[in-house]
Order: structure tokens, then sequence, then C-alpha cells
């Protein structure tokens, strides 16, 4: 199994960081606990194996990603989870990219928290006070008003993108992401997110920004 394909960037990205602790890896399985997040993380080329394996952690799976597809329907369907994305997940192999914007940017503190809270909940307000906690969420501003947002989720893929909406259609969902892919490398990582498989809209951004996408589906999946 190859550990280090686009698949698996998240597992990469946990264990680099040093929070993934890894429970077990052989040639054809690495399944490992991120201590941030909470979140357990799957790569395994056979569904048998992988099940066998999920079975022994099933009390504690609340939130977990499956980077083989057909593995990941089959512990949906297994261990009572509620919800489920099924995604593409991109990855930035480019060149540090070059913010010209017309935006400057600020990372968020504690005092942003309920203006973001109050446009943004893909995700509770607990989680967003974390995110912000660990200086992983920008703001963009425009002769000095806020725009919109971006930010990394606890796990380490960029997401919780949102522009506030009188400044939709002008670019500045690209300049945000832009610049939290080029903070992403500046602290050596490889920028990753992923994007559910029927978003066109953002499927399309991703493109324009020059993203790898996975040829194969991830499952993330929760409680």
């Amino acid at each position: 199994m190859n550990y280090s394909k686009i698949e698996n960037l998240g597992i990469d990205r946990v264990l680099k960081r040093g929070s993934g602790e890894i429970i077990e890896k052989t040639d054809r399985t690495l399944f490992v606990r991120d201590a941030v997040s909470g979140a357990y993380l799957l790569a395994c080329d056979d569904i048998d194996i992988g099940i066998e394996l999920l079975d022994r952690y099933r009390d504690d799976l609340k939130l977990l990603m499956v980077s083989n597809y057909s593995l990941g329907l089959r512990a949906f369907e297994r261990y009572g989870f509620s919800t489920k994305l099924e995604c593409y997940q991109f990855a930035y192999y480019g060149e540090k990219p070059r913010v010209d914007s017309e935006l400057t940017f600020r990372t968020a503190d504690m005092s942003d928290l309920d203006m973001i809270a109050s446009d943004y909940s893909m995700i509770s307000r607990d989680e967003l006070a974390q995110v912000i906690e660990r200086q992983s969420l920008i703001i963009g501003y425009y002769r000095g008003n806020p725009v919109g947002f971006i930010g990394e989720h606890l796990e380490g893929s960029i997401g919780l993108l949102y522009v506030f909406p009188e400044y939709r259609r002008r670019g500045f969902g690209t300049d945000l992401e832009l610049c939290y892919i080029a903070k992403t490398m500046e602290k050596g990582f490889i920028p990753f997110g992923q994007v559910e498989k029927n978003n066109e809209k953002s499927l399309g951004l991703q493109k324009k920004i020059g993203m790898t996408r996975s040829d194969n589906l991830i499952v993330w999946m929760w409680k």
C-alpha cells in the first residue's frame, strides 16, 4: 500500500505533526488515532481486514476517516454513524503561491468567535473555538471590513471557507484559500482538503487554484 498517496494525506499530516498515534501498521493497513481531533483514520486495501480491525475499536469510533471508499461505506453501515461525507481529497503540490490580493489577512482570535459562529454552522461553536485557539483560522479584510475567513480543521485539512454574501463573486474565496495554502507550506506541510463529491462549485474552485484531485473518494463519518 502507498501510504503517501493523496487519499492518505490526513494520516500523513497527523503523524508528521506528532498528534497521531499508530494503532496498527502493516504492509496493507495503517490505522491511526489523532489526539487533537479525536478522529480515527484508516488506510486499508482489504475490506475484511479493515472491518476486523475496526470491530476491536467499535465502542470508541465517534469520528472516522476511511481512505478506502468501499470499506468506508461498509463501516458507515456497520457502526451506527449518523452522518457521512463522501468526498474527493485535494492537495496542492506546486510552488508556494504568491498571493496578489486586495485583501489583508489576520489570524483570528477569540474575540472573533461570535462573528464566525454566527455565519458558519458546519461545525460546532466549541470546535470553532478550538480551531481559533490553535491559531488555525484567518480572516480576510477589504478596505478594513471583514469579507470572509478560512481555516484548518482539527485534523489538519483546509476548510471552513466562508465569504460574506455581499463580497461574493469577487475572487475573495480564491484569495483566502491561496493565503492559507501559503501559510500551510510555510509550516512544512502539504496543503490538503476535502470536497463533497457533488459540490460542483467547490470542485471547480479547487481546480482553478491548481489543486490535485484524488482519483478515488474517501469517507468521513461521525455520530
